[in-house]
């Protein structure tokens, strides 16, 4: 698991699916937020300080991004708040393109993969924009 493109939790199985970049399927022990919290923490900081800073830089409060840290830095956006089973973590910044298809989001990553979630492809839309938008606000800050 070197480039993650999402994670969500597989509650008849309870564990995590974690999608990689070539498509390879992992199954991860535990929910997904705990993993987030440990390579937040692996990163150099907590779980908790990349979500406020997250929300103070960009004056969001409701499902904000998750910066874990990293080279390339991984930003993931929850599909719902992160404390909900249902929640799917995608990686923001390897989105090409988010089309719709009869109400599913669908996702196409810059490496092939295509990925449907149900959820709002306009929802989606903003909150990928914004966490690009962290992303540079942090670049210009080194």
């Amino acid at each position: 698991m070197k480039d993650l493109l999402l994670l969500y939790y597989d509650s008849k199985k309870h564990c995590t699916i974690a999608i990689d970049s070539d498509g390879t399927i992992y199954t991860l022990p535990e929910k997904p937020i705990k993993w987030l919290r440990r390579w937040c923490v692996e990163a150099g900081s907590s779980l908790e300080g990349r979500l406020e800073g997250y929300r103070k830089k960009m004056g969001i409060i409701q499902k904000p991004a998750l910066y874990v840290g990293g080279y390339p830095p991984w930003i993931f956006i929850p599909t719902v708040s992160m404390e909900r089973d249902d929640c799917v973590y995608v990686r923001a910044d390897r989105i090409r393109k988010i089309g719709n298809d009869h109400g599913l989001a669908v996702v196409y990553f810059d490496t092939g993969v295509v990925y449907r979630l149900l959820v709002c492809a306009r929802s989606l839309r903003q909150q990928r924009s914004r966490s690009l938008q962290y992303l540079k606000t942090l670049i210009c800050l080194r």
